[in-house]
């Protein structure tokens, strides 16, 4: 009894919520810079995280892109720090150090994405080394020879992912400020892949932008389920914010199946941080990061200007900028609360 007020005082003294247990197998999670922050998928209004990483042995200082590999584990890219990227098991919890490390010999890391094989995929906007970087699975310290795959369609690299079948999606801009979305056969060669397709033109409706270092203003992430892509873009002066879905394996110029888009979504820019905007959970949800610790999230199917399904707002004390989000979501666990 103690122990647990001690605990208690502890955490109020420093404004760090107390977790009692670590979150459900479906859950929503933001990287805040020095900490992650958890919340059920099911969860709506006020709402106590139920799981937070925090503390000077979990090393985040500036932890900000992240992903979740296929066994759970949070793989979190820090914009600068020496290029780290930190894993650590899926309950872990307070000030919890990570499983394993690695360590690019460059910084500006603003996307991650995990395959299959539990590969690393690193975007760096650095201009002396951007492009992605491919880290293979359990490496830890410094990586010195990762394999290194740019795009010569793109100039200014932005978010990426994988595709379930192991393939490298890259979202940039062209020399015209185009956003372009390429995908590359990385599930066949990882040192050379080839073109699958592209995604680009007028048609798309995608919003051209100069993007600005370090500004993610595309976000791209797959339906788990469909493997539809779904792309959060704003223009350069954040005058129009829109989140376009596009057919699985759509290539060339083609129209979106639906946008999310207008005053009623609530939805904002990408404010001044890096981060993934977006993610998407395997019953078809899109959920929204927004500043303060705040996540929209829309319907399956939603479309045109409507408002979210769900608004989870964060009821502790915490960052106030805007956080980078991932999304853990299990279809066959999906009753699990």
């Amino acid at each position: 009894m103690k122990l647990a007020l001690c605990v208690a005082i502890v955490s109020a003294m420093f404004g760090v919520p107390l977790a009692h247990a670590a979150c459900p197998n479906n859950a929503v999670f933001l990287a805040l810079d020095d900490q992650i922050r958890g919340y059920s998928l099911r969860a709506n209004g006020a709402t106590e995280p139920c799981q937070v990483l925090q503390g000077s042995r979990t090393t985040l200082v500036t932890g900000r892109a992240m992903a979740f590999s296929k066994n759970d584990f949070f793989h979190v890219a820090q914009f600068l720090t020496n290029g780290t990227v930190d894993i650590f098991p899926p309950k872990a919890e307070g000030n919890e150090a990570p499983s394993r490390s690695f360590m690019l010999q460059t910084n500006d890391l603003v996307s991650i994405a995990v395959d299959s094989h539990l590969n690393d995929f690193v975007m760096i906007v650095r201009p002396a080394s951007a492009g992605v970087q491919v880290v293979p699975v359990n490496s830890s310290g410094v990586v010195h020879n990762p394999i290194a795959i740019t795009d010569p369609n793109i100039v200014q690299y932005v978010s990426l992912a994988v595709d379930d079948e192991d393939n490298l999606l890259i979202a940039g801009y062209d020399t015209r400020g185009e956003v372009i979305i390429d995908t590359l056969g990385t599930s066949l060669s990882m040192t050379s892949p080839r073109l699958l397709r592209s995604l680009t033109g007028s048609k798309t409706g995608l919003l051209p932008a100069t993007g600005g270092f370090a500004r993610n203003n595309i976000t791209i992430d797959l339906d788990p389920d469909t493997d539809e892509l779904v792309v959060y873009n704003a223009t350069t002066n954040q005058t129009q914010i829109q989140v376009s879905v596009f057919a699985a394996k759509a290539s060339g110029d083609v129209p979106p199946v639906r946008t999310i888009s207008g005053p009623a979504t609530g939805i904002t820019g990408p404010g001044s941080e890096v981060g993934n905007k977006i993610g998407i959970s395997s019953d078809g949800r899109l959920f929204v990061a927004e500043p303060n610790r705040r996540i929209l999230v829309f319907a399956p199917g939603a479309t045109g200007n409507v408002a979210p399904s769900q608004v989870i707002e964060d009821s502790t004390s915490g960052p106030v900028g805007q956080g980078g989000i991932a999304v853990r979501s299990l279809k066959e666990k999906e009753n699990c609360k």
